[in-house]
């Protein structure tokens, strides 16, 4: 079966693609022998020869007929597939390649009864086995009957063939698509954060805080993780809390009193992996349309949990009034989330966003991949297509 494989099948190679032809005549010569062989064995055997010798006098006969008509059946087979069907069927000229057709089935059936007649019928007589045909007629019909019958295969095999790459040609746009949206969708995760992180920075300077160096430190972490560990597709879902938990140490030396901060991380959540920058978008709609723009205190509660392959995450602020409507969900940073966790996670996801009078909550059930050992396959962008 080594010989069957997908490069070979596909192969452009002229040394491949005369094993397949050969492999595919050979197979045609050999079902020709064992379908035609048992026709002049029994009508040798009603003659009064032994079954032995009529038998393998007829498989014989049969399999010497099997190369004589093949040129017949060659002209038919390689006018469908590299004729009929590239030049007018897969452009839609339906009626010439019916016509075409029409006039191919005409010139085989026609080899193939000029074979049967000087060479087939004469070498049979030689060896005192009964004539190929009757008639003319019959002549010409069991030409036609031979030539669709291997021209049919042929054509079924083109057909799944030409099918099969166009199948691979779409999913191979559908995953350059999926992975352009998603590296658009990422990259503007990174500069929305930074807009945050510089304007809460500059906040600081103006008040010539001493927290400002403590800030850059932060900042510089976060920038480390997010341009070299956010290049994989995915990340050990332990970075992902370090960053948010740096991130969270940002933002509280920013509020400093006038936010009540609350983290519970629980569960084991080792050896999982999660998409980059995944959760850190709730934490900063949170921040920004939530704590920035209350006037007292603010307050803040996350809870994030891994049990097993699940994560559950809820985060609950405080927020004005005054600023949103019940049916706010929230700015960019959450509309990036929701289509992420679309494309990245389909069917394995579970997001609620309630939006309060005095509080704006998110839940999130995620549905992780654990840690690929060396013999597992990479996890790939197809998988969400």
């Amino acid at each position: 079966m080594q010989l069957l494989n997908k490069d070979f099948v596909f192969s452009n190679q002229r040394k491949d693609w005369l094993r397949r032809h050969g492999l595919f005549w050979l197979t045609w010569a050999l079902f020709f022998t064992f379908t035609y062989g048992f026709i002049p064995a029994g009508h040798l055997i009603r003659m009064g020869n032994p079954w032995p010798k009529a038998y393998a006098l007829g498989f014989l006969m049969s399999s010497i007929d099997s190369v004589l008509f093949m040129p017949a059946h060659m002209l038919f087979t390689y006018a469908i597939i590299y004729w009929i069907m590239p030049r007018y069927l897969f452009r839609g000229l339906y009626g010439w390649s019916i016509i075409t057709l029409i006039v191919v089935t005409i010139t085989t059936a026609a080899t193939s009864a000029a074979l049967a007649e000087f060479i087939v019928d004469p070498l049979r007589l030689c060896i005192g086995a009964p004539l190929s045909r009757n008639n003319l007629i019959s002549g010409l019909l069991a030409g036609m009957r031979g030539g669709i019958t291997i021209g049919g295969f042929a054509a079924a095999i083109k057909l799944v063939k030409v099918w099969y790459q166009k199948q691979e040609a779409y999913q191979q746009i559908e995953r350059e698509k999926l992975n352009a949206e998603l590296q658009l969708l990422k990259s503007q995760v990174h500069p929305h954060f930074l807009f945050n992180t510089l304007n809460n920075l500059y906040a600081l300077t103006l008040r010539k805080s001493d927290r400002s160096p403590a800030v850059v430190l932060k900042l510089s972490e976060l920038l480390s993780y997010m341009l070299y560990d956010c290049n994989a597709p995915e990340v050990p879902v332990e970075k992902e809390i370090t960053f948010m938990r740096n991130y969270i140490g940002l933002e509280q030396l920013r509020y400093g009193d006038r936010l009540d901060m609350s983290v519970t991380i629980s569960g084991d959540y080792q050896n999982k992996l999660i998409a980059p920058l995944l959760l850190v978008p709730f934490l900063e709609n949170a921040f920004k349309h939530g704590t920035s723009e209350q006037l007292e205190q603010a307050w803040m509660h996350l809870d994030l949990s891994v049990q097993g392959t699940t994560l559950k995450f809820k985060l609950i602020n405080s927020r004005e009034t005054t600023e949103h409507d019940a049916t706010y969900v929230g700015g960019i940073g959450l509309l990036n989330v929701k289509k992420r966790l679309h494309l990245l996670y389909p069917d394995r996801h579970d997001l609620r966003i309630t939006a309060e009078d005095e509080t704006f909550m998110v839940t999130l059930t995620l549905e992780l991949y654990p840690v690929r050992t060396p013999f597992q396959p990479a996890i790939r962008l197809a998988e969400a297509v």
